[in-house]
């Protein structure tokens, strides 16, 4: 293995954790998310990743919201906070870097997917209270995870702290705007994310077919049937996606009812504010000499270096 474990972590931790399947495990394998994102891994892991599905859709996702050109991950050290199953993780690799990921819970599904790689180094470990030396990685990455931790800022705060002098780092946050507090997932909420995991996940899968149906309908109307499906339909259809659109129609149904579940099952959904993006870049880039650029939209903020 390329990255040794040891040369990333605290002193004080060198035997604060246990070496399960090549996982380094600082915490216990259970978590407020064992119920619904270990769900996902399970079901659905693969077909998030690109080399699965037969699609570039995480790959090109993450070089337009990163605006970074490919030879920016070649051989840097990333930080990845919040792996899921690993579908960031395997482009990250695939680009050249060397990637130590996080997660709190189930990273057994996360090494299946990625299989064995020299550059991979899978940490089980809270990403508020991360393990690692401070200033050490060339690059902190952070994608579709912030919002759902129990306190966004304070973690935001916590990870920053990680990224080297003159280093990069990519922050995303689901939209901090009117219209998306507004779409159906916020509304649906609080009564979904206290529903028991198997109980919501039947639920929508139950209706994911009719669903799929009527939102599909929606889209023929064009941009009246669209805005409908944004505020009041509970189904994300990717049947207009570029990058899956070709796909068979059960397998968009699947991965709308994966995207559902996604959004209606977390315990938390905090998105971040462009001016918390803000206040905490003036404490940690500008004394590393990080240039920075924040984006916003009605459907994420993002925060990249530039």
């Amino acid at each position: 293995m390329s990255i040794q474990i040891e040369d990333l972590i605290k002193d004080e931790l060198k035997n604060a954790y246990v070496i399960e399947n090549g996982i380094f495990k600082f915490i216990p394998n259970t978590s407020y998310s064992e119920g619904n994102f270990s769900k996902l891994r399970d079901l659905y892991g693969e077909h998030q990743q690109d080399s699965k599905n037969g699609t570039t859709h995480r790959f090109e996702t993450i070089l337009k919201r990163t605006n970074w050109p490919t030879s920016k991950f070649k051989d840097k050290l990333i930080l990845e906070c919040g792996c899921g199953a690993g579908p960031d993780t395997e482009i990250l690799l695939s680009l050249g870097a060397k990637v130590v990921s996080v997660d709190l819970t189930r990273l057994e599904v996360t090494k299946m997917n990625l299989g064995q790689n020299k550059n991979s180094l899978l940490v089980q470990a809270s990403i508020d209270n991360l393990p690692f030396k401070k200033d050490l990685f060339d690059i902190v990455f952070c994608h579709r995870v912030i919002q759902h931790t129990p306190d966004p800022e304070k973690v935001l705060d916590h990870i920053m702290s990680f990224v080297k002098f003159k280093g990069d780092i990519f922050i995303h946050s689901y939209g901090y705007s009117f219209l998306q507090f507004f779409r159906w997932k916020y509304f649906l909420r609080p009564i979904t994310k206290r529903l028991p995991s198997e109980a919501l996940y039947f639920i929508i899968q139950k209706s994911s077919t009719f669903l799929f149906a009527i939102t599909t309908l929606m889209i023929r109307l064009g941009k009246i049937g669209k805005a409908i499906n944004y505020f009041f339909i509970p189904f994300e259809n990717y049947s207009q996606n570029k990058h899956l659109k070709s796909k068979p129609k059960k397998w968009l149904i699947q991965y709308g009812t994966m995207v559902t579940f996604d959004y209606l099952s977390p315990t938390y959904d905090k998105p971040l504010s462009p001016s918390v993006m803000k206040k905490l870049s003036l404490k940690h880039l500008d004394n590393k000499g990080v240039k920075y650029e924040i984006i916003k939209n009605k459907d994420l903020t993002l925060l990249r270096s530039i």
